[in-house]
């Protein structure tokens, strides 16, 4: 961290708006979405502020078409079929995360209509609570693209959003489900309003015993055995409200979460009386309009969230109580018909008490971020983006990143793409103030990045359409925390570890369609190269990092019949530092399908899906075991008055 004098800012300003004046930007629309059999045109609201896709940046969409079929999974489960991450989990209906190209947890961002909810004491979110029933879209920034919506995610961003549907009408989506393991769930939501005025209420509700069937190889002689104690209990509700008069947009969005989890804890050590829960509500206000050629933005949210953990050793448990206020601002402006710059004020505050925190904490985090685009002809775009950050009263050094795209084939979707990055995160509260063990004194974690890319797509007169992405990226991450133990019983964390990650990501998708006949095949495979810079340590992989991943998925519809197979294989990944031990590589199958009835204005979707079609036995994280062959039927009602 460091002070800058306000001579040095000035300079920097002055250099920023020089060099802003002289980029230029090709932006284009991205999709790489199928077509989908239960694809329903919408006409959406979006917020500039949250909808940016520079260009020489990765990004991948799931629009609520796509997200329909996943009916009552969870966000891991979409997560884990349709992006290159890997999905960390303890087992079905226990904690998820995910990393970006290499990174940890806590290299990840969760924003929820622009909005950061990560846990502040984490900082990082449990994927396995959040329900794929309370998001309409889903963007997933990858590396540098990430600044464009906040700092911290030196891995990437996923944006979940909610939007209206400006139609004077009233819809009602039902969806109940039941599968193995003693899971039901149902959600509905309830959209209706006119043109200027949209109600949408969601709800859903889940519970499972989780009490699936796996094999112990501790013992001489491996045994069956049924995992206890994993039982989980879900619920959600969430009210939106939106107003829109000419060209001003007013939303109000309240989401309110409640999970209550048994934690059957490690096949190693047994069950120990681990209990959690955890109670959240987020509220965000906001406000946009357009006054001729400048863009307005602006959001107020309030967020509080409550965990309350216990085990048979710890009656007490940690408690745990945060508040978290967020006011974000922006605007957007053109210098002319090329050129658009977009200022964002951000200031988040977050309040803590902890039974692990020797004091409430508090913890004020403000940035002013500028970036400009500019698309000039049909042939080069580029986008500079630099962000000041205010951190409890100390100036930290600017962040920034730079994008560059260059069509190669006059008139057609060929782009290649390069941009670099500097992004730093501040340290999570728990690792500046567990009581034992944290660190007041912690270094800011900061990356250089880089990435190189080919993108295309092209489609065909006879109904047949390919699109494909090559990148190359390469991350240099310095100050890594880690917490490393300093007496037999406490653990510390400090500025430890340095992490060079790099690899190569691929993607193709084809598609073909002829009068009702539909198929398409799409593919995606990552190789990543974690490697720890540490003294002592370089050149050792990083733990739970695999080095290839592959998902791949058919679809086939024919009038109102629909099926998916997917498949999803990840390589073996190391579990101790020194590289001694790891978890073997597994490769897992799904199967979907449905048939959808229609019906006056409204429809009837039923479908089962198969997971792991063919019992693979394999964890993600060592002694963790994951469930076997698993199912699960959904109906999908809708009903419009």
């Amino acid at each position: 961290m460091m002070k800058f004098k306000n001579s040095r800012r000035l300079q920097h300003g002055i250099l920023l708006i020089v060099f802003m004046s002289f980029l230029a930007i090709n932006a284009y629309c991205q999709d790489i979405m199928e077509d989908d059999t239960l694809s329903i045109p919408e006409v959406v609201i979006t917020r500039k502020q949250i909808s940016s896709e520079q260009p020489g940046f990765k990004f991948y969409s799931i629009d609520s078409s796509r997200l329909r079929t996943y009916g009552n999974y969870m966000l891991n489960d979409i997560l884990r079929t349709e992006t290159p991450l890997f999905i960390k989990e303890y087992g079905a209906g226990l904690t998820s995360t995910a990393s970006f190209r290499g990174t940890s947890a806590g290299h990840t961002r969760i924003a929820w209509n622009g909005i950061n909810i990560n846990d502040p004491m984490l900082g990082q979110t449990d994927f396995s609570l959040i329900p794929a029933a309370m998001i309409d879209n889903i963007m997933v920034s990858f590396g540098g693209a990430s600044m464009d919506l906040g700092s911290g995610a030196i891995g990437g961003i996923i944006n979940l959003s909610t939007e209206p549907v400006w139609k004077k009408e009233t819809v009602i989506d039902l969806e109940p489900g039941i599968g193995s393991f003693g899971r039901y769930s149902v959600s509905a939501k309830i959209s209706t309003g006119s043109e200027r005025f949209q109600s949408v209420t969601r709800a859903y509700y889940n519970q499972a015993t989780n009490n699936f069937r796996y094999l112990d190889s501790q013992p001489e002689e491996p045994a069956w055995k049924t995992r206890e104690h994993n039982s989980t209990d879900q619920r959600n509700l969430m009210q939106e409200f939106y107003f829109r008069k000419s060209k001003d947009v007013f939303s109000a969005r309240f989401w309110f979460q409640e999970t209550n989890r048994n934690l059957p804890g490690s096949i190693l050590y047994g069950y120990s009386g681990e209990k959690q829960s955890d109670q959240s509500l987020r509220s965000v206000i906001s406000y946009d309009t357009q006054r001729n050629r400048i863009e307005f933005s602006s959001s107020a949210a309030w967020m509080m969230t409550n965990m309350h953990y216990k085990s048979y050793w710890d009656t007490a448990g940690s408690v745990n109580k945060v508040n978290t206020l967020v006011i974000k601002g922006g605007l957007n402006f053109k210098l002319d018909d090329a050129t658009t710059v977009k200022v964002v004020l951000n200031d988040e505050l977050s309040m803590v008490e902890s039974n692990y925190y020797s004091s409430q904490v508090k913890n004020n985090n403000a940035s002013l971020t500028i970036s400009a685009e500019r698309k000039k002809g049909k042939w080069l775009g580029a986008a500079l983006l630099i962000r000041e950050t205010l951190n409890d009263k100390k100036f930290l050094i600017p962040d920034f990143s730079a994008g560059l795209e260059l069509r190669t084939v006059r008139g057609e979707e060929h782009y290649l793409k390069f941009n670099v990055s500097r992004n730093s995160r501040i340290p999570s509260l728990n690792d500046r103030f567990w009581n034992p063990g944290g660190n007041p004194d912690l270094k800011n974690e900061y990356a250089y990045s880089l990435e190189a890319g080919y993108k295309l797509s092209h489609t065909m007169k006879s109904g047949f359409s390919l699109s494909s992405e090559l990148n190359y990226f390469n991350n240099y991450i310095r100050n890594l925390i880690q917490w490393y133990p300093e007496t037999e019983y406490i653990w510390v964390a400090g500025n430890i570890g340095s992490v060079n990650t790099s690899g190569i990501e691929a993607m193709a998708a084809f598609n073909y369609s002829i009068k009702r006949f539909n198929a398409s095949w799409n593919t995606a495979y990552s190789y990543t190269n974690a490697v720890d810079m540490s003294d002592g340590s370089k050149g050792l992989k990083l733990i739970y990092i695999p080095e290839h991943q592959v998902n791949s998925s058919v679809n086939i519809s024919f009038d109102d019949f629909y099926t998916t197979w997917t498949t999803h294989f990840t390589d073996r990944v190391y579990t101790i530092a020194d590289n001694t031990g790891y978890l073997k590589g597994y490769s897992i199958n799904s199967l979907s399908g449905g048939y959808k009835l229609k019906y006056g204005h409204g429809w009837a979707d039923l479908r089962i899906k198969i997971d792991n079609i063919l019992n693979t036995r394999y964890q993600t994280i060592e002694w963790y075991p994951q469930p076997g062959r698993t199912w699960m039927i959904l109906l999908s009602l809708r009903f419009k008055g």
